[in-house]
């Protein structure tokens, strides 16, 4: 009896289910109607408290919905008797003229104001070009015609499933692929938001660290560098004495060759600190290595790729320091007459390598905990490179680092 009761069944048709339809469906698209005229204005969401817009209009329209229940008797006519007697003898026949002037008319405002929402999204997605906002606008389109299939084969009662029905599930579908297209531009966008501020961060760590170097290359150059000019020359001075005995002269020899080599490594230490100012990654390689060539008399030669300039800074001055390394490591113990410093591309990335001809070693009866090796190593896999060795005695020694093309998250 519950459909008899509310005037759904087919038998004893009421007018309370049209007026529980057009009374909801019309909150609905007025509702529609002023989202779309805020988003247009660009009216601020705080403005307008969630329980406003969520609950309070679905309070009211099922407030309303229980009071016209309660008063069926007195709701106006919205279909008559004679339209009644057609929809009991044949359910499937559009009623057309039975339906009335009241009827057809409210009908035709809600798909109006429909329309109207479809309109406004539609000027959405002209301006901001999302697509959830071209779903919009088909879906609403759709609903407006649904209300006007309503107006002339009312599908509010019971088992009776009109054209205008179809038209609302098709509406609800392209709703769910618009909340679907929306969530997933949502996540694109989140996530283009996140590599930004990776972007961001890496930048701002990579201007930190290159200030930070310029200042402790100041710091060496404007200190230690000049006290060790200064002990240098005082050395000079003090090796012009001519009452110094021979031991004392060979130990002031051995003394000014220290300086010496103090001020060849910290210049070579300005230069790491400060080797891309107004040149590529391969112009620094090459300084480098010509600079250690008329440092140490040691013939040196490099060949760099385009493709290294791809890597990142981070990158870059870790492949350097491992250079400065490994040339370090041949002018003290290889005995070397030719160095080679090649940088060149690999179908899984770059290979960098450091040759020289040298008296080499066995890697395998070396011990490798050495601070220089460990330096090395460390430095490789920072940036999920990887570092092999290879040297025979007597055939010179190999320092090969591979770079893979991805490195890894810092």
């Amino acid at each position: 009896g519950f459909e008899r009761a509310f005037g759904l069944s087919l038998d004893a048709p009421g007018q309370l289910p049209l007026w529980a339809v057009i009374l909801a469906r019309s909150v609905a698209a007025a509702l529609l109607v002023v989202a779309g005229v805020a988003a247009l204005r660009r009216w601020r969401a705080d403005r307008w408290p969630a329980a406003l817009v969520l609950a309070l209009p679905a309070v009211v329209v099922a407030a309303l919905i229980v009071l016209a229940a309660v008063g069926q008797d007195s709701l106006p006519v919205l279909l008559d008797s004679a339209a009644q007697s057609q929809l009991r003898r044949d359910p499937e026949a559009p009623l057309f003229a039975a339906s009335g002037i009241a009827l057809v008319t409210l009908q035709a405002l809600i798909g109006i104001c429909f329309l109207g929402a479809a309109a406004l999204s539609y000027q959405l997605f002209r301006r901001d070009r999302r697509g959830v906002d071209a779903y919009l606008a088909i879906g609403f389109t759709l609903a407006a015609f649904s209300q006007l299939h309503g107006a002339i084969h009312p599908g509010a009662f019971g088992s009776v499933v009109t054209t205008g029905d179809l038209l609302r599930v098709a509406f609800y579908a392209v709703l769910l692929i618009a909340l679907a297209a929306e969530s997933r531009g949502d996540v694109r966008q989140l996530h283009e938001a996140n590599l930004e501020l990776i972007r961001l961060r890496e930048a701002d760590m990579a201007r930190a660290t290159a200030e930070e170097r310029a200042r402790l290359a100041r710091e060496i150059h404007d200190g230690m560098s000049q006290e060790l000019w200064f002990a240098k020359l005082k050395q000079g001075r003090l090796l012009q004495l001519p009452d110094l005995s021979s031991g004392a002269r060979g130990l002031g020899e051995e003394v000014a060759g220290a300086i010496e080599s103090a001020l060849a490594e910290a210049r070579q230490a300005i230069l790491a600190l400060r080797p891309t100012e107004g040149a590529t990654f391969g112009q620094v390689i090459e300084r480098y290595v010509e600079d250690f060539a008329d440092r140490f008399g040691i013939p040196a030669v490099c060949r760099s790729d385009p493709a290294a300039e791809g890597l990142s800074s981070r990158s870059q001055a870790e492949l350097l320091r491992i250079v400065q390394e490994a040339l370090n490591n041949t002018r003290k113990h290889a005995d070397a007459t030719r160095v080679q410093v090649e940088v060149e591309a690999t179908p899984s990335g770059l290979r960098l390598t450091v040759s020289d001809n040298g008296r080499g070693f066995e890697p395998d009866t070396t011990p490798s905990r050495g601070y220089g090796l460990r330096s090395m190593q460390e430095r490789a896999g920072l940036i999920g490179a990887t570092l092999a060795i290879d040297s025979r005695p007597q055939d010179g020694t190999r320092v090969i680092i591979e770079v893979p093309v991805v490195e890894p998250a810092r």
